[in-house]
């Protein structure tokens, strides 16, 4: 795993370091760490392949939620950690999606939960399904599907992440079952959707996150919202 630190704190940053070098050596995994003491050198910084960021809130010239909404836009998968020394910015970490507020003075305490959390996350979303397709089988990242939709004749189709649309043999009730507590959910007879691509359920509708506006049934809709917003508060 690749992890950057970003604190003016040089002595937190290493005590972080620390820490970190010390976790992945308990699980015997390799982690690289890089350390930055300004948010402009973070900002200026290739993060391409770097999966989580520990960010201080209270930093001179540019607080750490504004430099989290400038690389939202370049980065908008990585796993950002606010640590700081005050509780009061814990709400505005919601606006930037950030993944998990510690508090410094209780880092020894959380800090491998949240380890351990953002690991599990990963793995999950490289977790693969084999499915049915016209000529041959097809698999696929679940993280990459935004979305099944039946079709007539036993077919179902894929939208995924770069646009394409596959179809693959099947019914959505046996796709439903086999997604079952992995992320999606039912909201008509003709749709499945990956709640990861959820912008807003609203209005009998699901907003995705690429554009894409899709109904939902009216009967159940309570039941949709409320198992949306489970699975969302279980995500923070």
């Amino acid at each position: 795993m690749k992890i950057a630190i970003c604190d003016d704190n040089q002595a937190f940053s290493k005590h972080l370091y620390g820490k970190l070098v010390n976790y992945f050596a308990q699980i015997d995994k390799q982690c690289q760490c890089e350390i930055f003491t300004t948010p402009t050198s973070l900002i200026a910084a290739d993060l391409t392949a770097t999966h989580v960021i520990f960010l201080d809130v209270d930093m001179p010239g540019m607080n750490g939620i504004d430099v989290a909404r400038k690389l939202r836009i370049t980065y908008p998968d990585i796993f950002i950690v606010f640590v700081t020394g005050w509780i009061k910015y814990a709400p505005a970490g919601y606006c930037v999606n950030a993944f998990r507020y510690l508090l410094k003075q209780r880092l020894d305490d959380e800090l491998f939960q949240c380890l351990d959390d953002i690991r599990d996350k990963i793995a999950r979303s490289q977790e693969q399904i084999q499915l049915q397709g016209r000529e041959w089988p097809v698999e696929i990242a679940l993280n990459d599907i935004i979305y099944f939709e039946g079709s007539a004749y036993r077919m179902v189709q894929l939208h995924t992440l770069d646009g394409k649309t596959i179809e693959c043999r099947g019914k959505l009730l046996e796709i439903e079952d086999t997604l079952k507590n992995k992320g999606f959910l039912r909201i008509q007879k003709s749709f499945i959707v990956n709640m990861h691509h959820i912008l807003q359920i609203k209005n009998y509708k699901a907003y995705l996150r690429d554009g894409t506006t899709l109904k939902t049934t009216e009967r159940n809709y309570s039941e949709i919202c409320s198992q949306y917003l489970i699975w969302k508060g279980q995500q923070l």
